[in-house]
């Protein structure tokens, strides 16, 4: 018998799983006592359940007939699908639910691909007081459970449209810069924003407009009559949190992307700084059930995570009473010695690493940094399992991984191009199928199917230049700075795939829980590129 789990699975026992029926217990009772219905829908659902659903990376499966199926990734759209075929136009419910999720990880990444999370949704309540309701509840956990730090994070998911509106931009340019401020790519922000004649100056620096800055900029938008209406709703949940919950902080953010394409109107995330991570999350989305039923049906949901509730129980007293320094991951080598220069200019203290010898980690002497030094492809790694606040790596890098953080800054270092190169002969719309080496894969599928070109992609690790020489290929797509080493390998350009450099990614947690901080070291550097742009 094999007994070797699956990746990304594991098994609970023991005091681990008591301690979850402990918690899934109080969670029911409490619900139970509240008047809320239990609802327990499949593990396995048709995967046209889930056409809304914005993240890819989903199980998928097929039945004996042959339909797509996906293990469920998320517990809202299958409640929807239950109470398109069983509620009653009008009819109020309150529906809560506990179960398992499933989402496809990166192989061999350490991330687990299954969490359990609980959940309450109120259907058919179109007034605030559903809002008010739900983070009521929500926040009665965490005090239940003991968790002190929770600070409540409250956006919209019509904001950004609304204001952009006001800009009377075309549709690309209106998209793009909505992608970039929910992406918090200052970078990006900062060049689409040149090209508005007349942009607002109190939105300048929109994408960090989260915290205390965000709530500066709010009031800078009250003589808009429908953000008005948001932030009055916002004000109104944090006067319900200041009165029965006075410990819990509430703040906005005024960049936050919706978290599914579903959501219409207001946002609620439950942040706890010392994780670095959400205890919950969810908002209204009145238009969910138009997609199964064809009828209106306004509701708010909003999830718990159960594995979060753990992670804040195991933490030790020193994590919650000890100020921790703000990890930054650099890749070693030439990205590490381009950007400390840059990082010391920002006023940053890099003095650390002017003698590295044989060390990888490196704190500063004001215990304000710590810098882990790692091969390119392992800084999302550590960022992805909270080692790491800010990543520092090249756009090549990041182009061939899933990442889900923050891609803030373009830091102009380490500059090149990613290029189709071959023999002069080369040509690609031959009837035979053309061969193509790469480092590259994701690039190279993207850049060729943009094209609607069909050709062979072949994965190399070593140096790609030997494939059209060798015969094993036609062409290549890679990573050039001076093209000295195509040329005395007799390879040409033929095409410009785009443009690489440094980046410096920031993981969401860490925005919040150093949001201070973070966002001076962002504006420091953002000042300093502008600066030498200029020159």
């Amino acid at each position: 018998m094999n007994k070797v789990l699956a990746g990304g699975s594991r098994d609970e026992f023991g005091e681990r799983l008591k301690q979850k029926q402990k918690i899934t217990s109080l969670i029911s009772n409490v619900l139970n006592e509240k008047g809320f219905m239990p609802i327990n829908t499949p593990f396995i659902e048709k995967e046209s359940t889930f056409e809304q659903y914005r993240d890819q990376n989903i199980f998928h499966l097929y039945d004996q007939a042959g339909d797509n199926l996906i293990l469920r990734p998320d517990l809202t759209l299958p409640v929807a699908r239950f109470l398109s075929s069983h509620q009653q136009e009008n009819d109020m419910s309150q529906l809560y639910y506990i179960g398992d999720v499933f989402r496809r990880t990166d192989y061999l990444s350490g991330e687990y691909n299954q969490e359990t999370q609980a959940g309450i949704e109120l259907i058919g309540d179109d007034s605030f007081e559903a809002e008010i309701q739900a983070l009521d509840i929500m926040l009665n956990f965490a005090k239940k459970f003991n968790i002190t730090d929770v600070q409540v994070v409250l956006s919209d998911a019509r904001l950004i449209d609304i204001i952009l509106d006001t800009l009377q931009l075309d549709g690309e340019l209106h998209r793009a810069l909505k992608r970039a401020i929910e992406q918090k790519n200052v970078s990006e922000f900062e060049k689409l924003r040149a090209e508005i004649v007349d942009f607002p100056e109190f939105l300048n620096e929109w994408p960090l407009s989260y915290g205390e800055d965000g709530e500066n900029v709010m009031w800078q938008l009250q003589h808009m009559t429908a953000v008005a209406t948001i932030t009055q709703g916002w004000l109104r949940l944090a006067n319900h949190a200041h009165q029965y919950y006075p410990n819990v902080k509430v703040t906005v953010d005024l960049a936050a992307a919706s978290p599914q394409p579903y959501y219409t109107g207001t946002i609620i995330r439950g942040f706890i700084p010392t994780l670095g991570r959400y205890l919950f999350s969810g908002g209204r989305y009145d238009r969910l059930l138009e997609n199964f039923q064809k009828k209106l049906l306004p509701a708010v949901g909003i999830g718990l995570n159960i594995e979060t509730i753990q992670a804040d129980w195991e933490q030790s007293a020193y994590d919650l009473t000890t100020s921790q320094p703000i990890v930054m991951v650099l890749g070693k080598g030439r990205v590490e010695k381009d950007v400390r220069p840059l990082l010391k200019a920002a006023v940053i203290d890099t003095t650390p690493l002017d003698n590295p010898e044989r060390k990888l980690i490196f704190d500063t002497a004001d215990g304000r940094y710590r810098f882990i030094l790692v091969k390119p492809n392992d800084v999302v790694k550590y960022l992805d399992r909270g080692i790491g606040d800010v990543g520092i790596v090249g756009s090549d890098t990041i182009a061939e991984q899933r990442q889900s953080h923050y891609d803030v800054l373009d830091l102009k270092t380490g500059r090149a191009q990613f290029v189709v190169a071959a023999p002069a002969d080369f040509q690609l719309n031959l009837q035979r199928r053309q061969r193509i080496a790469t480092k590259y894969p994701k690039v190279a599928t993207k850049y060729f199917t943009d094209r609607g070109e069909d050709v062979a992609l072949i994965k190399l690790e070593g140096s790609v230049e030997l494939g059209p020489l060798t015969g094993l290929a036609d062409a290549i797509i890679d990573i050039t700075q001076t093209g000295n080493t195509l040329r005395e390998n007799h390879l040409q350009v033929h095409d410009i795939v785009g443009e690489v450099s440094t980046h410096m990614l920031v993981r969401a947690g860490a925005l919040l829980r150093y949001q201070t901080e973070l966002t001076q070291v962002i504006q420091n550097l953002t000042k300093l590129l502008k600066e030498a742009t200029n020159k």
